[in-house]
């Protein structure tokens, strides 16, 4: 990771992992009107953001049928099963300063964005990537031996929640690698 990013991205990601345990968006806490349970989202308005933010979605998507229910109502999803882990780790990106990027399936573009196999040469900032029955996306907050501390969106209740992943589980990762400015960092240092 480009260490201009790698230390804000991590502070952006933790601020929206609280309040602990799921963090600003997520199904576990209750909306109330009135004092009246509602059907709404925890932190509604936050996941709308993220997607207008990373995937460039615009007022045109939440007019279709089922777009906006799938941010704003407990336990639905936007149409298509989208699942909304690598759209946070996006716009945890996008807020911290890296220029350029979006999310576009399958996966984050930008012109510095670069999508290596495996975990080898992972660190801070970074957006791993788990597969098997689902790919999940998480940005990594620390490496720790052969674990790896992450912050997930769409995570425990459709929520925002820090855990701990093995590099072993990571299939591959998206990191910013600007190689004019680690050129420069080389010759003239930091």
């Amino acid at each position: 990771m480009d260490n201009r990013y790698a230390d804000e991205i991590v502070r952006v990601a933790k601020a929206e992992a609280q309040p602990a345990p799921y963090g600003k968006v997520n199904d576990f806490q209750r909306v109330y009107d009135n004092g009246r349970p509602t059907q709404e989202r925890f932190g509604w308005q936050r996941l709308k953001e993220y997607f207008e933010v990373a995937a460039k979605f615009t007022e045109q998507h939440w007019r279709i049928p089922g777009y906006l229910d799938g941010v704003r109502i407990n336990n639905k999803r936007v149409p298509n099963d989208t699942q909304w882990c690598g759209i946070f780790a996006t716009w945890v990106w996008i807020n911290a300063g890296v220029p350029g990027i979006r999310w576009a399936l399958p996966g984050v573009t930008g012109p510095d964005v670069k999508r290596v196999a495996g975990s080898a040469g992972i660190s801070k900032g970074d957006i791993g990537v788990l597969t098997g029955g689902l790919v999940h996306h998480f940005i990594v907050a620390d490496i720790n031996g052969t674990s790896v501390t992450s912050i997930n969106g769409n995570s425990l209740y459709q929520g925002i929640t820090i855990k701990t992943n093995q590099l072993s589980e990571i299939s591959y990762y998206y990191t910013v690698k600007d190689s004019f400015y680690e050129y420069l960092s080389s010759v003239y240092g930091q």
